[in-house]
């Protein structure tokens, strides 16, 4: 199976959030670091409710979710 890889950090908090399978973070780039996820029907089904703007969640949820994204993203060198 693919990958889908997302240098976006919402799109990645999002995707951590809904359990999608993290495989890591490529810093091939030393620019730019990039969310690498199992490509997935779940995960393209989650992605097309986040740009429409219909994807819900919990905002706490979320927002923790995001720090782990932050953490995952600095101090994972």
């Amino acid at each position: 199976m693919q990958d889908f890889r997302t240098p976006d950090l919402p799109t990645a908090t999002v995707l951590l959030h809904k359990n999608c399978r993290f495989l890591g973070l490529d810093r091939a780039d030393p620019k730019r670091a990039v969310f690498v996820f199992e490509d997935s029907e779940k995960l393209q089904r989650i992605l097309r409710e986040y740009w429409r703007d219909e994807l819900l969640c919990p905002a706490q949820s979320l927002l923790s979710d995001f720090k782990r994204a932050k953490h995952i993203l600095f101090d994972h060198v």
